[in-house]
């Protein structure tokens, strides 16, 4: 590369390279800076995650057979929902059947309806857009953390405060991504795949897609539990499911839930199908596309155990995205996965936690 050519690129991306310093001196400070290990806290998560006894287990057993009995809609709802996800799984195992016969005999799985737009856009804005992100991102907590400390708050919930932050950070995600797409390459929301001609169609598959990945992410799942028994490996928990197993303000519930179930599925799928995924597609083909961007989703969940099942996921709505030419269903599917679990999570809360 002649010096021309790197000339010329800091002077097209100055900006981007201004922001980039910025990122890379937050995390140096970051990393430097002393933090205290609060050793209750510690202490406390590592008696959470320790095995329980015979005896705790039957103890716990007896204590949600007895909050059952005693609050009818509760099990009523845990009855019903044992339904559904018994009746989705048959569901499931019959449209994969279904899938895998129609392959077997020269099928496609799915009929196209369409294809994702020629985008105009390269590689490159695909690091413009994760630059301009986390610099947005590490502004927030900088304003956050000087707000707090100029106006000297300390009784404050730092959980709800986090989520807010992050809610934020995606919510801008959203709009420099239609930046880019709608102003700066003016391809308008279609660039992106958003278009709701087919509305019901798409929900249709939306729906069907997430039936058929159901009996995958069980397997999934139970092969990662074999895994974690048998190599006695305590998997760190996950963020927002701490934040909401201590949670008990709705404020903070009902952000975190808006968070994870709408707002968060929302950006995702704009970013990594909508905007990315035509970009790879274009360059390495639709195979290796789907693989690459769902790695890449999985990978930037920062959790070894749910990674294989945000792969499966992950290549479920790109493929969605192929056949279909709109992004609709796999936001859909997203939006269903994420709710599914955190219902359940709140199900798990509360009946197997102690109040």
């Amino acid at each position: 590369m002649s010096w021309d050519k790197v000339r010329r690129f800091g002077t097209e991306n100055r900006l981007y390279l201004v922001m980039l310093s910025f990122i890379v001196a937050t995390e140096i400070f970051f990393a430097t800076s002393p933090i205290p290990k609060k050793e209750e806290h510690l202490a406390e998560k590592k008696k959470s995650h320790r095995i329980l006894t015979p005896e705790e287990v039957i103890g716990q057993e007896n204590r949600i057979k007895e909050l059952l009995s005693s609050n009818k809609p509760l099990a009523v709802t845990v009855t019903v929902s044992t339904f559904a996800g018994a009746l989705a799984l048959m569901a499931g195992l019959f449209f994969g059947i279904s899938c895998i016969a129609r392959k077997l005999n020269g099928h496609d799985i799915m009929a196209a309806y369409g294809s994702p737009p020629d985008v105009r856009w390269q590689f490159i804005d695909i690091l413009r857009i994760i630059v301009t992100f986390y610099f947005f991102a590490y502004t927030f907590q900088w304003i956050e953390a000087n707000i707090l400390y100029l106006m000297k708050i300390k009784d404050i919930d730092g959980n709800l405060f986090g989520v807010l932050n992050a809610t934020l950070t995606d919510i801008m995600g959203m709009a420099i991504v239609l930046y880019f797409t709608v102003i700066k390459f003016k391809s308008g929301l279609a660039g992106l795949g958003l278009t709701f001609k087919n509305i019901k169609r798409d929900m249709r598959i939306a729906i069907g897609g997430y039936l058929t990945i159901i009996p995958v992410l069980a397997i999934i799942m139970i092969v990662v539990f074999i895994g974690l028994k048998v190599s006695s490996y305590e998997p760190p928990e996950t963020k927002a499911f701490e934040i909401l197993y201590k949670a008990k303000g709705p404020k903070i519930l009902f952000v975190l839930t808006a968070l994870v179930t709408i707002i968060g599925p929302i950006a995702e799928e704009l970013f990594f199908r909508g905007f990315a995924y035509p970009v790879f597609r274009k360059r390495i083909g639709v195979r290796n596309a789907i693989l690459l961007i769902s790695a890449v989703f999985a990978m930037l969940h920062m959790n070894i155990v749910s990674f294989f099942p945000i792969l499966a996921l992950g290549v479920l709505l790109a493929y969605l995205y192929e056949k279909t030419g709109s992004i609709i269903p796999s936001i859909t599917v997203h939006i269903i996965h994420n709710s599914a679990v955190i219902f359940f999570v709140y199900l798990y809360k509360m009946i197997a936690l102690p109040k």
